[in-house]
């Protein structure tokens, strides 16, 4: 009777490759954005003049009716991953936003205390955000491409 009991748990499904238990949810990697200056200060650090606080800051999308519609987002601090890898800037992490991203045509907006509001479209394959375009324009990865999918989706913006 054990052995049957046991067989009814996890089933490894092999999604994506990675193995997964079937039972587990399928989770997309997070859109994570840097925000500095042009002096390269980081904006969402505490301890710099003029941050901007988790609460200055809104993440939203529009629905049909132009309806705003709140999307989760958090500040994480700097890190380091591993014996070479950092992130010296703070960063606003969302799991949320690329589960919404239908397509890059999907629009999203970034408003940051009282400057302009800023457009966002990602591009999401294989539960990674794989482009972020800022106004139209292409954002730049905050690190180069390494062999860590959770670094090569950090971007930058410089406002």
């Amino acid at each position: 009777m054990v052995i049957f009991i046991a067989n009814l748990g996890c089933k490894k499904a092999g999604v994506g490759g990675g193995g997964l238990c079937a039972c587990s949810p399928i989770s997309t990697a997070p859109l994570i954005l840097v925000i500095k200056n042009n002096a390269d200060v980081d904006l969402l650090n505490p301890s710099t003049s003029g941050y901007f606080d988790k609460n200055q800051i809104q993440l939203f999308s529009k629905d049909a009716n132009n309806a705003v519609k709140k999307i989760q987002f958090e500040i994480r601090p700097p890190f380091s991953f591993g014996n070479n890898q950092k992130i010296d800037y703070y960063q606003l992490t969302s799991y949320e936003i690329p589960n919404l991203a239908k397509s890059i045509e999907s629009t999203f907006y970034l408003k940051l205390g009282d400057n302009k509001l800023y457009e966002l479209n990602l591009k999401v394959n294989n539960n990674l955000v794989e482009k972020l375009l800022i106004d139209k324009t292409e954002a730049a990865r905050e690190v180069q491409p390494a062999t860590n999918s959770y670094f090569d989706g950090i971007y930058r913006l410089k406002i």
